[in-house]
């Protein structure tokens, strides 16, 4: 049976981006936290910069329940931790978008709105509202696809038999992403709307760029699950 393992050059690299990535998404938490009442921590969006960025810090944790053997347990993990915490992120940029734009707007045409945005914490709201949707999501992809681990031909080489988590993944990842896709195309639109924004609201730029970055990776991702049907694919259930 062939499964990712610890001494793979491919593990070893996710393994070390993983790594960069909590390390330095750390260090910014951290600054953020010893300057938390600072003007500039509390214009990039203050305590949503913590909701933001934690879930980001368990999805880098995650990379062990992707390396050795696959059970029922690791397959629920990458199926449903990885999945609810990259939503969470992309819904608290796509909300921050929402913000940078419409939020003067709003509070000049529609006070009334503004107001119940604010005092019921709109923003959280929403965040609390997709998190939700996507676990109803993963739960349905659950009933309907198979979470036990389960072996199958490598088709480059028919002596190998690859155990993954689910052999169906092509249908479970595009299910489960439509959210997300959908969240970033809300973030990239208001954003791309606040380009024209002074300087000092430069923020909506960044997160045009990061929207686009992810595009780019997420059609990078289905191009290499149309063509590599190997061992590798384990990193996509």
């Amino acid at each position: 049976l062939a499964f990712l393992r610890w001494d793979e050059v491919p593990t070893i690299l996710v393994t070390i981006l993983a790594a960069l990535g909590f390390l330095s998404t750390l260090a910014i938490l951290v600054i953020f936290g010893r300057h938390f009442q600072t003007p500039i921590v509390r214009s990039a969006g203050g305590p949503m910069c913590f909701l933001m960025l934690t879930p980001l810090l368990v999805a880098y944790m995650m990379v062990p329940v992707y390396v050795g053997p696959p059970t029922v347990s690791t397959c629920l993990c990458r199926q449903t931790l990885f999945t609810l915490c990259f939503t969470i992120c992309i819904s608290c940029i796509a909300v921050r978008s929402f913000q940078i734009v419409c939020i003067f707007k709003m509070a000049s045409r529609f006070p009334r709105a503004h107001a119940y945005w604010v005092r019921y914490h709109g923003s959280y709201v929403f965040v609390a509202l997709m998190a939700a949707l996507k676990v109803v999501l993963v739960a349905v992809s659950l009933l309907v696809t198979n979470t036990s681990p389960t072996a199958h031909v490598d088709p480059d080489d028919p002596k190998i038999m690859i155990l993954s988590c689910n052999p169906n993944y092509h249908k479970g990842l595009l299910f489960n992403t439509s959210l997300d896709l959908l969240l970033s195309m809300v973030a990239f639109s208001f954003a791309y709307m606040g380009k024209g924004l002074p300087t000092n609201y430069n923020e909506a730029k960044f997160i045009t760029f990061c929207m686009t970055f992810y595009f780019i990776s997420s059609i990078s991702l289905c191009t290499f699950m149309s063509v590599y049907k190997g061992v590798l694919v384990s990193i996509l259930d």
